[in-house]
């Protein structure tokens, strides 16, 4: 009886030995849980970038296998490694940073040792995956307007100017000639108008950024003053510089409010199609204004 229990101890007991060696043998390679990093931090929708894990190797054996990255289980790419025994290794693959929220992670399969020449011994890892990366990405619409602005504004002005040819060349010469002659001189108009309203519109903001500086250095003036002794020229000098502060205080309204104007009328005059946008809805409003006075 007392040989058979030992003989059932033994036999547990090397039967626990070889899990136990491949368990130990996975405690000291893999990925280290919280290791993914970009190429760039923060990130924007479509900016390349490249996406980073490391694998640890401290088995004296090399070590080979393939890093999966995931975005939402959602497969973005892989890429076969190699870590000689006692060291480490980066492994990255490229992508193209979407709108939205994303949660990415890597993980490590077909794990195997290089026992010899041509011979590998696959092996389970215990740190086979890393924690997972949170990211929201906004859509880049704000960056883009502008442009898409500025190219509609473009492709409307090209889509005037290929009508216009086609009226010319169906004209005849007679109307064509008065037509341009008119068409000329309100362009020029318009011209000179938006020259003229450009100048303005730096005048003024360098008019506005001079106010800023007086108010800036009467202010430091005035407090200067404050400190020091309180003669009757001082005085004088600090009422003098009040005045200034005062002046600049009211000025300075007053200019923004001129700029915001000549501002709206320089963008009028500088673009074609919103200018005889402007002044066919003008037109059109005053002959029927005039249409239902007569009929």
């Amino acid at each position: 009886m007392t040989f058979k229990k030992v003989g059932i101890f033994l036999f547990l007991i090397f039967s626990i030995i070889p899990f136990y060696s491949i368990f130990a043998q996975s405690q000291n390679v893999g990925i280290i849980p919280a290791n993914i990093w970009y190429s760039q931090d923060p990130f924007q929708e479509g900016d390349k970038i490249k996406i980073y894990t490391v694998v640890y190797n401290s088995d004296t054996r090399k070590l080979f296998g393939t890093v999966i990255f995931f975005d939402n289980n959602v497969y973005l790419g892989s890429k076969d490694f190699s870590v000689d025994g006692k060291s480490t290794t980066d492994v990255w693959i490229d992508w193209a940073a979407t709108s939205g929220d994303h949660v990415i992670y890597a993980k490590i399969e077909n794990a195997k040792f290089l026992i010899s020449e041509g011979k590998y011994e696959e092996t389970y890892l215990a740190e086979n995956k890393t924690e997972e990366s949170k990211r929201t990405v906004s859509k880049k619409i704000l960056d883009e307007l502008p442009n898409t602005i500025a190219n509609k504004i473009s492709e409307s002005t090209t889509a005037v100017s290929n009508v216009g040819n086609i009226i010319k060349d169906n004209t005849p010469v007679a109307i064509t000639n008065a037509v341009n002659s008119t068409t000329n001189s309100l362009e020029n108009l318009r011209t000179n108008i938006s020259t003229s309203l450009e100048n303005k519109q730096s005048s003024i903001k360098k008019e506005i950024e001079a106010l800023n500086t007086n108010t800036t250095n009467s202010t430091s003036a005035q407090k200067t003053i404050k400190e020091k002794t309180t003669d009757k020229k001082q005085v004088d000098t600090k009422n003098t510089v009040a005045s200034t502060t005062n002046n600049s205080g009211v000025l300075k309204p007053l200019k923004y409010v001129e700029l915001f104007f000549i501002t709206i009328f320089s963008f009028i005059f500088k673009y074609k199609i919103v200018f005889y946008g402007l002044l066919a809805i003008i037109l059109f409003l005053i002959i029927r204004y005039i249409w239902r006075l007569i009929f």
